[in-house]
């Protein structure tokens, strides 16, 4: 830094840092967050410039700022400066104070009762010695966590639920005591990370007791039955679950991950079936990655002849509201039909951001969306007998609000 630098003058530019870091992103908001001298310091935001606030006085030879970037709410950086006066020909050169960085990973399951402390003395965990005062600067903005300002001790405030929030990044700012004035100036920031473990809090639950279902003639074997799907509170991998029949069988087909049934052997009506009614059925379980499990029973009839009822949408227009920042594998909504147990969807033309479920209409998302962008989809649909329904699938995303319609 120029000691002819003036009130004004830009002495730093963090740009190409911000530009480095987080490629493709521009930050919301740049502030300064912290400075050895506050008063005479400011940063331009989102440019990054650090400018003076007054002339420079004498006597002091180096600065340490903390200078903050924000993208989204639930990011931000925070680059860490060290202005050192550029000497003069013949002058010597005296060291700055120091201004260091540290990060502290800590593991921490959900629902730990509130007051649960999290790290002891945060100064010596880094390294530190003497009397220091702690702040959290940054990373704290659902309210979860505090520090003491004089032992160091992070501790939970309120309670953390891992289907709120899977990690959260504190800035913890460390000055010197008022007492201490070798180290009033030197501020030390400590980043800790606390990544919050999943626990299996809730067991899978079929929203119904039994499928029942009706085909009509004989079937062959992969014939489509139905989907069963239960529901599991929990995210992450104690919400994901698997399925299986409870009795192994060759009768019935039962896809591990998404539920469906189909038929493992053929089904063929004769003049000797009886009343011309087959009846079949299988009992399904439900299972999370924790052990617990729910059971469905499905119930199959197979009668002669076949359907006479044409297939229709349940309506006429499909309206789903999905978040712009909705990942791959998201459910948006699923179409529905009457008239026919047995449905195939398709896409009649590729998207490169939606599919739909081939066995239970559902549309999912297939490739990370993004905000101010509009994407189509075509979407056919397609019972037993072939006959085929156009249906257009248009989707529009920008700021205010998200939507995803079917018409």
């Amino acid at each position: 830094m120029s000691p002819e630098a003036q009130r004004g003058s830009v002495v730093y530019d963090v740009s190409d840092w911000i530009s480095d870091v987080m490629s493709g992103f521009k930050p919301r908001v740049v502030s300064l967050l912290y400075a050895s001298d506050s008063k005479l310091f400011n940063v331009t935001s989102p440019s990054g410039s650090v400018r003076l606030s007054q002339d420079l006085p004498r006597g002091n030879t180096a600065y340490s700022l903390a200078v903050l970037a924000e993208y989204q709410a639930n990011l931000s950086l925070v680059f860490l400066i060290c202005l050192k006066m550029a000497a003069k020909v013949g002058t010597p050169t005296i060291p700055p104070p120091t201004s260091d960085y540290r990060e502290i990973v800590v593991q921490v399951s959900e629902n730990v009762p509130v007051g649960t402390t999290l790290i002891q003395d945060l100064g010596s965990v880094v390294g530190i010695q003497g009397d220091r005062h702690y702040d959290i600067a940054s990373g704290n903005d659902a309210r979860l966590f505090e520090i003491d300002h004089v032992t160091g001790n992070i501790y939970t405030i309120a309670e953390v639920d891992y289907e709120q929030g899977r990690f959260y990044r504190l800035v913890v700012r460390i000055t010197g005591s008022e007492n201490d004035v070798s180290v009033r100036e030197t501020a030390v920031f400590a980043v800790v990370v606390i990544n919050v473990d999943d626990v299996n809090e809730y067991r899978p639950v079929f929203p119904v007791p039994v499928y029942r279902r009706t085909m009509f003639g004989s079937q062959v074997s992969g014939s489509f039955v139905t989907t069963v799907r239960a529901v599991d509170q929990d995210s992450g991998r104690f919400g994901r679950l698997q399925y299986r029949p409870e009795v192994p069988t060759s009768f019935f087909v039962v896809d591990r991950n998404f539920g469906h049934v189909w038929l493992g052997n053929p089904v063929v009506m004769t003049s000797l079936s009886g009343d011309g009614v087959i009846r079949m059925g299988i009992t399904v379980l439900a299972e999370d990655a924790g052990g617990w499990t729910d059971q469905v029973r499905v119930e199959l009839t197979v009668r002669r002849g076949s359907t006479a009822t044409a297939a229709k949408f349940t309506t006429d227009v499909f309206e789903f509201e999905v978040r712009g920042s909705a990942t791959v594998g998201h459910v948006i909504g699923t179409l529905s039909v009457t008239g026919t147990e047995s449905a195939l969807f398709s896409l009649r033309h590729p998207s490169q951001y939606f599919s739909v479920d081939k066995h239970t209409g559902r549309v999912v998302v297939v490739r990370d969306l993004h905000t101010m962008f509009t994407a189509g989809l075509q979407v056919g649909y397609r019972p037993t007998d072939n006959h085929l329904i156009l249906i257009i699938v248009t989707c529009a995303v920008n700021k205010l609000g998200e939507y995803i319609s079917v018409a």
